[in-house]
């Protein structure tokens, strides 16, 4: 089942939130549970999930932002989730527009 964007904004607004700006040491099952509060995103497995996170870790490495992801990054992360993810990085100030 392919990612819908609402689903990818989610993933990458907690991981933001939690690991980027917090730099917090929440375990993956805890951030996991905050994304899956979601309506629109409730109903995907646990696994799935956790490979998300995995390319937003993936991606976060690329572009060089200190963050506290505790998982390895998946290298066949989603395009669309590094478009997402810049977005929420400019929007909490940690890239710079490049509108």
């Amino acid at each position: 089942m392919e990612w819908k964007l609402e689903e990818d904004v989610i993933c990458c607004e907690v991981c933001v939130y939690e690991y980027v700006i917090n730099k917090s040491d929440t375990d993956i099952s805890t951030c996991i549970e905050k994304i899956k509060q979601h309506a629109s995103i409730y109903q995907r497995e646990f696994g799935f999930i956790r490979e998300r996170i995995q390319n937003i870790k993936y991606w976060l490495g690329e572009l060089f932002i200190e963050n506290t992801v505790p998982v390895s990054p998946l290298s066949h992360a989603a395009i669309q989730t590094k478009k997402t993810l810049i977005t929420c990085l400019e929007n909490a100030g940690f890239l710079k527009s490049e509108k």
